[in-house]
């Protein structure tokens, strides 16, 4: 009797076991999961990281896929999978909660207290390895829990930090959303971490250029929707966000492939605090190298599909952006190219200057027939002579110019002028007469 029933358990334990199967395969077969690429990180190129999340078709989680249900393609071609972690294996995440704490807050603030520590232990239970830290903001960052950024892996410490946040100021006005994106993006992530960042506001946000508001100074450029997309996809960083329906919230979350919840009409707040740990607790890290590793600044399109094998699996679909351009870690032939014309440049000036140096023509002496005609002695200007020495008309000694003793023999330097040559002319008709002469040239008259 007892091997019956025995017998019978094992029947039906293989009945079960063959059912689960077929609707798993079926699904699979079918493409029923969806798949979804949450977060591509790109920061240890050529290798990628995806964070997937794979849903049934009521919407929940599927815990038990293995790397063997997975494939990846990068731009259409067939990557090899270097590293995966499922559910349950060790998957780091430092998650931090960028939260506005205006007068209007004080049931979201209430509600992320209580549902706090079930958060945590929802990641840990699943085997991510999680840090939590805040920020609290209205028209300025008030407050950024944590020593130095820090953020920490104590929940019941993360409750007290929510616990002390104050919900005063005005409602539904503008507040300071992206100053306080971009202070959580500075603060103490580990390198091999995911990080996530919870948005929770029920305000549009100021942006750069904005007037003052309470004392506070909205001239930080960085205030606007492109240039904080731009600096948390630079820190790898995903978005979920819990916020006023405002495009510029839509589009942070896009771009960096979070979610997005409308604050005024999601029924439940806790829900969607406990969707996203759930979410987050799911999630498949799967890590490929590129099959082209080359640095070109190309954006890739990546797709992942899930039971491939049975025909007519499930995809998902996520880009990444390339960010180096052309460099010398693309190829030596790429880098030798690029540095010729630099290299040319420097060189070049150079070498002209020594080249035309060496061939600078001498200059050769006119043909006989152009060179010009030897001038006559008599045509011929006398060179200037040179100035006689200064010396002392008594002894000799020589003399300073200007000077108005001489030093060897102290007497005056001042010399008295020549006297006037008187040139002889003929008293009867002026004309000059040759010294010494008796007779007059012109008229004859005789000289006495």
């Amino acid at each position: 009797m007892m091997e019956k029933l025995r017998f019978h358990k094992m029947v039906v334990a293989l009945m079960v076991y063959l059912a689960v199967t077929c609707l798993c395969g079926s699904a699979l077969a079918q493409g029923e999961y969806t798949v979804r690429v949450a977060q591509v990180q790109a920061s240890d190129y050529p290798e990628i990281s995806l964070y997937v999340e794979v849903s049934d078709p009521s919407g929940k989680p599927v815990a038990d896929l293995q790397q063997a249900d997975f494939t990846v393609t990068e731009d259409g071609q067939p990557v090899d999978i270097v590293d995966f972690a499922g559910v349950g294996d060790e998957r780091p995440v430092d998650v931090v909660f960028v939260f506005d704490t205006t007068g209007s807050m004080r049931e979201e603030i209430k509600g992320v207290k209580n549902t706090c520590i079930a958060f945590a232990e929802e990641l840990e239970s699943k085997g991510r390895d999680y840090r939590l830290g805040l920020v609290a903001f209205d028209d300025a960052v008030e407050g950024v829990y944590g020593t130095g950024g820090r953020l920490t892996d104590d929940a019941r410490e993360f409750k007290r930090w929510i616990g002390g946040l104050k919900a005063d100021g005005g409602d539904d006005d503008p507040e300071n959303d992206f100053g306080a994106l971009k202070e959580a993006s500075q603060m103490d992530f580990r390198d091999e971490a995911q990080r996530v960042f919870i948005l929770i506001t029920d305000a549009p946000p100021h942006h750069y250029g904005d007037r003052p508001d309470g004392g506070v100074r909205f001239d930080d450029p960085d205030l606007t929707a492109d240039r904080i997309t731009a600096i948390l996809q630079k820190q790898s960083v995903t978005v979920y966000a819990v916020a006023y329906d405002h495009g510029d919230f839509r589009e942070i979350v896009r771009e960096t492939g979070g979610r997005f919840y409308n604050i005024h009409t999601e029924p439940d707040f806790t829900g969607i605090i406990e969707q996203i740990g759930t979410a987050l607790a799911t999630q498949y890290r799967i890590t490929y190298r590129s099959p082209r590793p080359t640095y070109d600044g190309t954006r890739r399109d990546i797709r992942v599909t899930v039971g491939a094998g049975t025909g007519a699996g499930s995809t998902g679909g996520g880009t990444y952006l390339e960010k180096h351009l052309l460099n010398i870690r693309s190829t030596p032939l790429v880098g030798a190219i690029c540095l010729l014309p630099l290299l040319v440049m420097l060189v070049a000036p150079a070498g002209l200057r020594r080249v035309s140096g060496l061939r600078k023509p001498r200059p050769s002496p006119p043909p006989v027939s152009q060179q010009p005609p030897e001038e006559p002695p008599e045509m011929r200007q006398p060179s200037p002579p040179s100035p006689a020495p200064f010396t002392c008309s008594h002894c000799s000694h020589p003399l300073r110019q200007g000077a108005k003793f001489c030093p060897g023999c102290g007497r005056s330097t001042m010399v008295s002028p020549p006297p006037q040559l008187v040139v002889p002319t003929c008293p009867r008709c002026g004309y000059t007469m040759r010294a010494g002469a008796r007779f007059c040239a012109q008229c004859g008259f005789r000289r006495e």
